[in-house]
């Protein structure tokens, strides 16, 4: 009976994946609606019996092959089942190189004007600096990884030309795209189904992999709709994949050859570490590979966490931090994006890069023995509250150093007069009371309040003075190094200590 109905809901596909240069099908590439998963014959083609609520099929786009790209810009790896011939072109690379960078962007949240011009202004310049600064080292590809929209549909038309306009060399960056809780349409229904049908027709399916030199990259829609909150606007949702979902990754990755001599990079909006369905699943599916890279938005701040020996999350800040009101993510870090150089089957180089920034700029040094409040230096507007936010008591006298995204890998030094000094990582966790001040004082505390901008934080590394005053020392330079798994190590440098407000607000730049 079982067998009956999935035949009556099954749509029956089918098509030919072929070599462009010389018109030959291509064997053994994986073809799938999102919901099961086949592969080419030794001719090319490939047939499929599509779940019924199928509206793409795509295919997993060898390494040894070019992302193609629609008129549009955007990469053309699937296809709209309901437009005809479901047969794909692949033109080889004239160089397979196992070296490449990902842009990685997240919770642009378009929703008024400042949003679009803040982005088109700083964010796109910025990211195109980026891409012609790795691309002579090997290819670039972009995904945006959720939220790209801030419930307002009609927003879709800014966003995809921004972010397909990407070029390096004259050619078009690929950017995939993952759909976030803010992505999904409560407007056109009731159902998972209708409520990503908005996000489908203009960025493409919402579970699909492909591959880059040694990296697998799987793209999963993390957000299970259950409902509508009480504004009517937003979606309720839980976190991770349903039991379906699950087992179209288990059907991907067990296509996928040579595991521990490759890298997966897992693509989500939702982070991983928080409460995720089928979290234990996954994680021990992605430990079959050499590395595992999970990479999510969804917080607006940075978290690197380490989810096993080989399975790490980089959980990245929103391209617009705290809803675009300020310089900053709600946990104070600047706005930014990621930037992942993987060669072979590792991570090789990673930083976070902050929008407008010198790459190089990955950290703070605050005094400890400052406080924050509406009278603190470039507050630059009306102040919406008067409270005063301090470090914590026992950091009086101690150098404070701001780490992005700091955690038990890096390392960072104290250096005066010559003498290099550890600094040592802070036990206790604590916010970052500079932004707290901007953003809770003369912000107002925007969309969730103060506790969002008060969240406690464990990348600070601190120092005492010799002097027991940071502001009255000499000669002194803090160096924070970033060991990275391959081994690679980079150092970043600064001899400015952090006093005031200047670069917190919108257009000003940051104080190095």
């Amino acid at each position: 009976m079982l067998k009956l109905l999935f035949l009556i809901l099954a749509i029956p596909l089918s098509g030919i994946v072929t070599n462009e240069r010389s018109g030959k099908g291509i064997e053994g590439v994986v073809v799938s609606d999102g919901y099961s998963c086949t592969l080419t014959d030794a001719s090319g083609r490939y047939t499929l019996e599509a779940d019924s609520l199928a509206r793409t099929v795509s295919i997993t786009v060898p390494a040894e092959y070019e992302i193609p790209l629609g008129a549009d810009g955007a990469p053309a790896f699937f296809k709209y089942i309901s437009s005809g011939s479901l047969d794909f072109s692949l033109r080889p690379r004239k160089k397979v190189s196992d070296k490449f960078t990902l842009v990685a962007v997240t919770d642009a949240h378009f929703s008024h004007t400042d949003s679009h011009e803040r982005f088109s202004s700083e964010s796109i310049p910025d990211i195109q600096k980026t891409i012609n600064l790795h691309s002579a080292s090997g290819p670039v590809i972009g995904i945006a990884l959720g939220d790209q929209l801030s419930d307002r549909m009609e927003a879709a038309p800014l966003v995809k030309p921004l972010y397909n306009s990407l070029k390096a060399s004259g050619k078009t960056m690929p950017l995939f795209y993952c759909i976030g809780n803010h992505d999904h349409d409560n407007t056109g229904g009731k159902s998972e189904y209708a409520v990503t049908e908005h996000f489908v027709r203009n960025f493409g399916p919402l579970d699909y992999s492909f591959d880059m030199g040694r990296v697998h990259f799987v793209v999963m829609d993390d957000i299970l709709y259950k409902g509508t909150q009480r504004d009517g606007v937003k979606i309720a949702y839980n976190c991770g994949l349903s039991d379906a979902q699950l087992e179209w990754l288990k059907q991907d990755l067990s296509l996928v050859k040579d595991k521990k001599d490759k890298a997966v990079v897992f693509c989500i909006h939702a982070p991983l570490f928080g409460r995720f369905l089928h979290k234990d699943e996954v994680k021990a599916l992605l430990g079959e590979f050499n590395e595992a890279h999970i990479l999510s938005g969804h917080e607006h701040n940075i978290n690197n966490i380490r989810l096993g020996e080989t399975v790490w999350e980089h959980n990245l800040q929103s391209i617009g931090g705290a809803w675009w009101f300020s310089n900053l993510s709600p946990s104070g870090c600047p706005v930014g994006y990621g930037v992942f150089t993987f060669n072979g089957g590792q991570l090789w180089e990673e930083y976070n890069k902050a929008t407008t920034e010198a790459s190089d700029f990955q950290l703070r040094i605050y005094n400890g023995d400052d406080h924050y409040n509406a009278w603190t230096a470039y507050a630059l507007g009306a102040p919406k509250r008067f409270n005063t936010y301090s470090w914590p008591e026992d950091l009086k006298g101690h150098f404070v150093v701001r780490v992005w995204d700091g955690t038990k890998d890096w390392e960072v030094y104290f250096i005066q007069n010559g003498v290099e000094t550890p600094m040592e990582q802070t036990k206790v966790k604590f916010f970052d009371a500079a932004t707290a001040g901007y953003m809770v004082d003369i912000c107002g505390a925007p969309f969730g309040g103060s506790r969002v901008y008060k969240g406690t934080l464990d990348t600070f590394w601190t120092i005492k003075a010799p002097s027991g005053d940071p502001a009255s020392e000499k000669d002194w330079e803090i160096v924070a190094v970033h060991k990275m798994p391959s081994g690679k190590k980079e150092y970043y440098r600064s001899k400015v200590l952090m006093r005031d407000y200047l670069g917190f607000a919108t257009g000003t730049h940051y104080l190095r």
